[in-house]
């Protein structure tokens, strides 16, 4: 089994796509579910068309889900063809002369029915074919192809025995052993030429590997099934003839399951691609917004700051108010901008932030910028006032009296300013232990606002300030 490839950007991410001039594989987090009737995607860094890894690096080694094959055959649909079969079964003893002749026709349609089975599993689908598919006509000629393998090889047996008994027993050895590849071969392509083709096949065998052997193996195992419930019957009876028919019919969904999982699981090196299971449709402004930030990561990985400012811009002129968008342009900017565009973004950024309730990440959206911007102050009062609050509830008392500082100067109308300055008495006292410089604010509440609610509360809390005053002296 080949190693598991990981996105270059994402290594818990399994890959799905590839670009051969930057050789760098990316996972769906980094190119992400396109809406229908997009082409196929390019590559971030190059602009290359990238290629389709299909499931091969997301799916479970087939050893490992041997239960989920052996459910698979317990759907309607499937449930459903096993049942005709048991009745078909329990009735043809009494047909008569059309006993083997109903027979044939149900044997070609199991056939048929199972090779879809590989084919619908190995593109991912674990939904069993219905039974419009099992019994259409169209599909038929896969039986045909099936009995023209075998004829094929006893005529290519019979013309190599000519060579000597060594030659002969190398041939039939190569012929079972290659019998699983060959019926994979004709349910993905359905080409006769191919499942018949030994290069073909033995480039199937090689590029599942040693797993083929395994698989080989359960193939034996399963097929002795319905022998190993019922037994040889000397004299068969109508029932166990009908369990016969739904057993053959099990274990035979159950290998050929197995055989579809396995193309599905080597898909990369057999040369297919299945799309993924958990495929979504998205819509274009999901795409839209899921592209910018991929690529903006890319970007800013390869140091290259100023492409990916460009592209989540682009996303922001349809999503302003998207707060990821939001998030990953003022990382950009934190990267590339001046001090200017800076204050400006950072601005909008946490009015946006606050609107929808998220004080405390508006908060350190400031702290950020602060680190930067020693001088920088958000433009209006309710601003400063909300982002005190969130910066007092987390305990950063001395950031948040630092945006409270001279409010009744700078924002003389602000209407918030009793409550304001109630936050700044009770962080003086409660936080820095200050609390004769808590009176002093509580004083201008209850002078300068005597008909507000706070100043009640200003009145109450200096009194009990007071009360505390000899006790701490």
């Amino acid at each position: 089994m080949s190693e598991a490839v990981h996105c270059h950007y994402h290594q818990n991410n399994a890959a799905i796509w590839h670009c051969e001039p930057c050789q760098k594989h990316y996972g769906d987090c980094c190119i992400p579910n396109m809406p229908e009737g997009y082409d196929e995607p390019a590559c971030t860094l190059c602009s290359e068309q990238v290629t389709y890894l299909g499931a091969a690096h997301t799916a479970e080694p087939f050893w490992l889900i041997i239960n989920k094959f052996f459910t698979y055959p317990v759907q309607l649909a499937s449930l459903s063809f096993l049942m005709i079969s048991v009745v078909i079964g329990f009735l043809a003893p009494y047909t008569g002369p059309a006993a083997p002749i109903l027979s044939l026709v149900m044997m070609a349609v199991l056939i048929k029915y199972s090779l879809q089975i590989i084919e619908s599993v190995s593109f991912g689908d674990w939904e069993p074919p219905s039974l419009e598919e099992a019994f259409s006509a169209d599909a038929l000629g896969l039986f045909f192809k099936q009995i023209a393998i075998f004829i094929v090889g006893g005529i290519a047996l019979y013309f190599i025995s000519s060579l000597g008994w060594i030659a002969f027993f190398a041939a039939l050895f190569f012929m079972l052993l290659g019998m699983p590849a060959s019926t994979m071969i004709l349910a993905r392509e359905q080409s006769l030429f191919s499942a018949v083709n030994p290069i073909k096949i033995a480039f199937v065998m090689a590029a599942i590997g040693w797993p083929y052997l395994l698989l080989y193996f359960f193939l034996i195992v399963l097929s002795g099934g319905p022998a190993y419930f019922i037994g040889f019957q000397l004299e068969p009876s109508a029932g166990t003839v009908a369990a016969s028919s739904f057993l053959g019919g099990y274990f035979s969904f159950v290998m050929y399951a197995m055989m579809g999982y396995c193309l599905y699981q080597y898909q990369a090196a057999l040369g297919y691609a299945a799309e993924m299971d958990d495929y979504e449709e998205v819509s274009e402004e999901a795409y839209r917004k899921n592209k910018a930030l991929a690529d903006s990561l890319i970007l800013m990985r390869e140091g290259r700051e100023e492409e990916a400012l460009k592209a989540v811009k682009g996303a922001l002129t349809s999503a302003a108010s998207d707060l990821q968008l939001n998030k990953r342009f003022f990382q950009l900017l934190m990267l590339t901008a001046t001090d200017e565009v800076l204050k400006k973004f950072a601005g909008k950024y946490t009015q946006r932030l606050l609107i929808v309730r998220k004080d405390h990440e508006a908060a350190d959206i400031y702290l950020e910028v602060r680190k930067r911007i020693k001088a920088y102050m958000p433009v209006t009062a309710s601003d400063r006032f909300k982002l005190a609050k969130a910066l007092s509830e987390t305990g950063r008392a001395r950031e948040a009296l630092r945006l409270l500082f001279n409010m009744h100067k700078t924002f003389p109308d602000f209407a918030g300013i009793p409550e304001a300055y109630l936050l700044v008495a009770k962080m003086l006292s409660e936080n820095l232990n200050n609390d004769e410089q808590a009176k002093v604010y509580l004083d201008y509440i209850i002078k300068k606002y005597p008909d507000s609610k706070k100043a009640e509360e200003a009145t109450v809390f200096r009194h009990v300030l007071e009360q505390l005053t000899p006790q701490t002296a």
